[in-house]
């Protein structure tokens, strides 16, 4: 595995970020979660953040739980962000449990 497949920088210096394959997945796994995030999108009021990893999980199979839970919560963060008048309903990112996934 090479360093930017493990999460570190390309090279010390030019990139700060970390994770860099997950930040490239991130765009398409997020156009796919975003509806469970809408409160319209409930069920019975009940948000539908949970079925966030399960299409994650089945949409991105070489992701491990970790990596499944970081883009969820990251895409969890973004939409609170980017919709702050509609997502009181949610938990706050800091508060999701890690899911776990039985094979």
């Amino acid at each position: 595995m090479d360093e930017a497949e493990a999460g570190s920088p390309a090279r010390k210096g030019d990139e700060r970020r970390h994770r860099l394959r997950l930040r490239l997945l991130f765009d398409g796994a997020y156009a796919m979660i975003e509806p469970f995030f809408d409160p319209d999108q409930g069920w019975a009021g009940q948000p539908l953040e949970h079925l966030a990893y399960r299409i994650v999980r089945e949409n991105f199979p070489e992701l491990n739980a970790e990596e499944v839970h970081l883009l969820v919560v990251a895409a969890h963060r973004v939409y609170i962000e980017r919709n702050p008048d509609r997502s009181g309903h949610l938990p706050r990112p800091e508060e999701l449990r890690r899911v776990v996934f039985r094979c």
